[in-house]
């Protein structure tokens, strides 16, 4: 184990040596935080740090390997004091998909939550999306940043209101989120009607009338469906239209989250920034790759799968000879030891 530690610390020194640091906004006024990868494969954290520039924090992280790096949501007028004496003024608006959370767990379901979320702080929020950042988390799924003047003073309950906004918790038949179920029905019913499953769904007198005033579902006349149905694609259509974040990320006004073109200590992988133009396309297995492919001896220590590259490993315990950032990503979780 001290031989894998030794080159992990090895490479991700040689990552951050050549790699731009992000500087995110009030920089100054950011506490930061580590988890020392001197310390692997133990998570132990060091935090309640503050650095002047970027340049004294890329000099830590360099004297200081981390297998992790974070930074405040919130600001503070002294952000390396004790909690109780920060003086906390303002947090960014933060969102966590991780597809542990989703029905289906892939990054691809993941990355559906991003573009859902997006939109409605788009169109419901008015945000603009230049002030929306999106961010490969380095593991299993994203961050969504906003960074709007009007969120920054919110506290915990103003934040839980928001969740419960994207989650359709408590949902009330009004405003926009009703609109976007009324319209999910109206397909549903459309759709039911072209293929025939109509005939199935509802008794003959019903399905004239829905025939009759389709549109006025769309609308939002819900009255006109019969009260189990109505009750049956409420159900089905919330839970298309809720947005899967994790809760107490977003209402958390003192959270700590991951450096942009940091290292994820799990995976090895960087934690990417991602524009939205660029999302659909983004392939975290190929693009978030922080090493390259030179050959590098480890021994499995369990059967293990992993994609990555555009290659797809199948590995038995014992020795093998792999690529660089399948062997790190391996090493980083704890499957395999660095040498023969």
């Amino acid at each position: 184990m001290e031989l894998t530690k030794l080159y992990l610390m090895k490479k991700f020194e040689e990552y951050y040596s050549k790699t731009e640091l992000y500087t995110p906004k009030d920089f100054k006024m950011r506490e930061w935080a580590f988890v020392p990868l001197k310390n692997f494969p133990d998570f132990v954290m060091i935090r309640h740090l503050s650095f002047p520039n970027s340049e004294e924090l890329k000099e830590f992280i360099l004297s200081n390997i981390p297998a992790h790096v974070y930074y405040s949501s919130a600001y503070y007028l002294k952000p390396s004091a004790d909690m109780d004496e920060k003086e906390w003024r303002g947090a960014d608006l933060i969102f966590d998909i991780d597809y542990d959370h989703l029905p289906t767990k892939s990054l691809k379901s993941a990355k559906r939550e991003v573009f859902k979320l997006v939109k409605i702080l788009e169109n419901d929020f008015g945000i603009d999306k230049k002030n929306i950042e999106i961010c490969f988390s380095g593991n299993r799924g994203y961050h969504v940043h906003v960074y709007d003047e009007r969120f920054r003073d919110l506290g915990t309950m103003e934040r839980r209101e928001i969740v419960d906004y994207f989650t359709l918790r408590g949902f009330k038949l009004r405003g926009s989120q009703f609109e976007r179920v009324c319209k999910l029905i109206y397909r549903y019913l459309l759709n039911a009607f072209r293929d025939g499953r109509i005939e199935k769904i509802v008794d003959e007198r019903t399905m004239e009338i829905l025939k009759t005033n389709l549109k006025e579902v769309k609308s939002g006349n819900l009255g006109i469906i019969p009260q189990p149905l109505r009750d049956e694609l409420l159900d089905r259509c919330l839970k298309r239209l809720s947005v899967y974040i994790d809760p107490p990320v977003t209402a958390d006004v003192k959270r700590l989250i991951r450096l942009p073109n940091s290292l994820h200590g799990k995976t090895g992988l960087r934690v990417v920034l991602v524009d939205l133009d660029e999302l659909e396309s983004f392939d975290p297995k190929v693009d978030a790759l922080a090493f390259g492919d030179d050959a590098v001896k480890v021994r499995i220590l369990r059967k293990v799968k992993v994609e990555l590259g555009g290659e797809r490993y199948i590995l038995g315990r014992g020795k093998h000879v792999l690529p660089e950032y399948v062997a790190i990503f391996l090493m980083c979780r704890g499957v395999a030891l660095y040498g023969h």
